[in-house]
């Protein structure tokens, strides 16, 4: 497929993931071609790096700033698309998506991905959301988020679930890279109580404590066996919980080693999930 019709290709993905997470404050997982301004994680980011660098915020933001330089449009536009895609391209021949090393890979294009990531739209969350609807019955919410990125969807929730009121607790798992060293230091930022749960080849799915909602979004697809670690989020989703995901089939590419979710889906409905999103909310019976 010409680089053109990729391109659309991609651009039409967005789009239906936009439609279909209308009406909750879920926002798609791709860069905000739109936005003005810096996002909230962005500012959070800043502030990271310069107290993890020892510098001024003044030049954290100057490097940041250089960075974005380097591509027209900085992280969010196409030139740094293409050049994810050629630095995932050349480097496959160091690390590639086979179980016995994609824990290295993820390792090594964690500062690439952390760029991407900062991207990402930031969620706006009102109390007549579908998911806060679901939550604010309880006075005290576990939010569990696997494959957890820079978690923008599950530690926004969380602290609008603390602004009105909630005690929350916020859990999250991935494989350990830069990321996890910025989200521990949110944690504390924030007040809000955040543990990081590292995923590694010795123990890709780590002890997990109970929680009401779990967020697997962008995650089923990137594991070479979802059934399991489906099954573990499952035993520790308490009954009414909810789970924020997307198990549609995707497009098959590198890191994608999971596209068709046909099995997942048929396990999730034998198990008698509710279906609240097609593909994307679902609520444990």
């Amino acid at each position: 497929m010409a680089r053109k019709g990729k391109l659309q290709l991609l651009f039409s993905r967005s789009a239906r993931k936009a439609e279909a997470l209308r009406g909750t404050g879920l926002v798609a997982s791709v860069p905000d071609r739109h936005a003005s301004g810096s996002t909230r994680t962005q500012e959070l980011f800043l502030q990271w790096n310069a107290e993890r660098l020892g510098i001024s915020l003044e030049e954290s933001r100057q490097r940041y700033a250089d960075s974005c330089a380097v591509f027209p449009r900085g992280h969010r536009g196409r030139a740094f698309d293409r050049f994810n895609g050629d630095f995932h391209s050349l480097f496959r021949v160091f690390f590639e998506d086979r179980p016995e090393e994609v824990y290295e890979t993820y390792k090594f294009l964690g500062p690439l991905h952390f760029l991407t990531f900062l991207t990402y739209p930031e969620p706006q969350w009102a109390p007549t959301d579908l998911i806060v609807k679901a939550l604010t019955e309880h006075h005290h919410v576990s939010i569990m988020d696997f494959g957890c990125g820079l978690a923008q969807q599950s530690r926004s929730l969380a602290e609008f679930l603390r602004d009105q009121g909630l005690q929350v607790e916020l859990t999250l798992a991935d494989i350990p890279t830069l990321r996890g060293q910025f989200l521990i230091w949110w944690g504390k930022k924030t007040g809000i109580q955040t543990r990081f749960l590292p995923c590694t080849a010795e123990s890709p799915i780590p002890e997990m404590p109970s929680f009401d909602v779990c967020f697997a979004m962008e995650f089923f697809e990137h594991v070479h066996d979802p059934l399991t670690y489906f099954e573990h989020i499952d035993a520790k989703l308490s009954a009414g919980g909810l789970l924020i995901t997307g198990i549609m089939d995707h497009h098959a590419g590198f890191t994608h080693v999971s596209p068709q979710l046909g099995q997942l889906r048929a396990r999730v409905a034998s198990l008698g999930y509710e279906t609240l999103v097609p593909d994307r909310i679902l609520k444990k019976p």
